[in-house]
């Protein structure tokens, strides 16, 4: 074989040997480029879940957000109502009226307010036990409670001086009742001079000059009778033992009572939604 065929047939074994070794080259580049590829693939899926879980973050941040608010104006709603209720409330037993009347229309009118009042109080205590915390419940609970007691002394001292308008009007034509009118501020002297001027104890007499008081006035109404009722009867007679509770005490105390209910509504309202509201204390 001449010089130029054994150079042919060498290139040709070089180009077989060459073969193989440009495939493992290709397949080392290939796989090169696959593993690149994945490591771009599991970059950009970490970076679309770290987006995806911030903006997830973000939309329940917000979310939450928006309930708190949600959540901190009903109850702020519910404890102004029940505030605006239990003045209403007060309001009108102030309002009853104190005088003799001559149409009977305007005191019923004035009780059915009273009434209506004492409804819209206890529908908006129920309003603030729904909405809570407990701590704010219990605290309008004590407010409720002060307040139907002034409610009904109001109503209790108005009975009183409608009676006593009454008592007085008749007194300037009819001398019994100046003479009853008389005993009973008596009564109500001597009551004050014994140191009886609670309601009775089981067991506990009042002093013989009070019971001597007591029967002298009630001789008296047995006589005026068709001109004094014995609602107004009962009035009049339960002011001079002092048997009335004082509404001004009485607003003394619901006054207290509301400044520390202001307080915990507000901790309630300013309350975070992780803040374990059964903490807040009166």
């Amino acid at each position: 074989m001449d010089l130029e065929g054994i150079g042919g047939v060498s290139a040709a074994a070089v180009a077989a040997l060459g073969l193989p070794a440009a495939i493992m080259v290709g397949r080392w580049q290939m796989r090169g480029a696959l593993r690149a590829a994945e490591e771009t693939g599991r970059a950009g899926i970490a970076q679309a879940e770290s987006t995806y879980r911030a903006a997830l973050d973000a939309v329940r941040t917000e979310a939450d957000a928006a309930h708190l608010q949600w959540r901190r104006g009903i109850r702020r709603d519910a404890y102004a109502g029940f505030l605006l209720a239990m003045t209403r409330c007060v309001q009108a037993a102030e309002a009853l009226p104190r005088r003799r009347l001559e149409a009977s229309q305007v005191l019923s009118a004035a009780e059915e307010e009273v009434t209506q009042a004492k409804n819209g109080l206890s529908a908006a205590l129920w309003v603030v036990k729904l909405e809570g915390p407990a701590a704010v419940a219990d605290s309008a609970e004590g407010v409720s409670s002060l307040t139907y007691e002034l409610v009904q002394a109001l109503a209790r001292k108005a009975e009183f001086h409608r009676a006593a308008s009454m008592l007085h009007h008749l007194s300037l034509s009819n001398p019994i009742a100046a003479e009853l009118d008389a005993a009973l501020m008596g009564l109500a002297v001597t009551v004050d001079e014994t140191g009886y001027n609670s309601a009775p104890r089981p067991g506990v007499s009042p002093p013989p000059e009070v019971t001597e008081g007591v029967e002298r006035a009630r001789e008296l109404h047995d006589r005026l009778s068709d001109e004094i009722g014995t609602y107004e009867w009962v009035a009049l007679l339960n002011e001079a033992l002092n048997y009335l509770t004082d509404p001004e005490a009485l607003n003394q105390q619901l006054s207290s009572a509301i400044e520390g209910l202001l307080p915990v509504c507000r901790q309630a309202l300013d309350a975070r939604p992780n803040t374990n509201v059964s903490n807040i204390q009166n």
